[in-house]
């Protein structure tokens, strides 16, 4: 496929080199977006950036470090700029695992699809993602725990960017890393979330699918993922019944340099 070339950005007599790099961070941003570099990918050098935007080197590392500002790209040192890839914003983002008894070691966990279906019903998911969107793809997915109890959990993506996600089998996406997925396959990578924790009655479909108590109270944890320009592209909702095992959230920075698997 033919890459589309860089958008040479013009000066503006009322902003200057400001509103210049500005722009500039736009056309790199709109140029991942559209596919030219998918998350992961290094960016040309900043000369050559210079040259085909016809701007000057330093116009060119204002923009690259608006871009790191927002999360979009990475520069390494004597390595370049890369696309953030799905594990972005490592400082923003946290996960939670389940530690044993001493919380030295971490408990296995496993993952399996449940259902995929398509829905139209409203919820907070559809607050997050906004009026725009209609349709949702929703995903039950069972976490268990060291064989010791079940964590039930429900993503939803909207469907005017993620129909294809409705066709695949359940035995296709069992063990997905849903950021991995959706960065790879849809140039969506997780840059931010909001989150929220609360201990509340679980609902009755959530008893009867964990196989406790009608009533019973736990964790039920939510979080919308948000992608380039803030733009919503997943909400979860997380399930945690009670247990004595303790839960340690952690950054995924932290989650990167530990061998563990992750409920999120």
């Amino acid at each position: 496929m033919t890459q589309k070339p860089l958008r040479v950005v013009p000066g503006s007599k009322s902003g200057g080199a400001k509103a210049k790099h500005r722009r500039i961070s736009e056309e790199i941003l709109s140029a991942i977006e559209d596919g030219r570099w998918v998350p992961g990918e290094r960016l040309p050098a900043e000369d050559q950036l210079a040259i085909e935007m016809k701007a000057s080197l330093g116009t060119v590392q204002r923009a690259l470090r608006s871009l790191v500002q927002m999360g979009v790209v990475e520069r390494h040192h004597g390595r370049g700029t890369f696309v953030t890839g799905a594990r972005a914003q490592e400082g923003q983002l946290r996960h939670f695992r389940f530690m044993a008894e001493g919380g030295t070691q971490l408990l296995p966990v496993y993952f399996k699809i449940v259902g995929i279906e398509t829905v139209r019903e409203s919820g907070p998911w559809s607050s997050f993602f906004g009026e725009r969107e209609d349709n949702y793809i929703h995903i039950h997915r069972l976490v268990n725990v060291n064989d010791e109890f079940d964590v039930f959990s429900e993503i939803y993506l909207p469907a005017s960017r993620f129909s294809e996600i409705a066709g695949m089998s359940e035995a296709t996406l069992n063990g997905v890393s849903f950021r991995d997925f959706l960065a790879e396959r849809f140039n969506a990578p997780t840059i931010n979330t909001h989150q929220t924790m609360a201990c509340q009655p679980l609902p009755p479909r959530v008893t009867r699918t964990l196989n406790v108590p009608h009533g019973q109270y736990g964790i039920v944890w939510s979080i919308g993922g948000l992608s380039y320009r803030n733009t919503p592209i997943t909400w979860q909702r997380i399930f945690v019944p009670p247990s004595d095992r303790v839960i340690e959230i952690v950054p995924t920075s932290a989650v990167e340099q530990s061998p563990l698997q992750e409920v999120f």
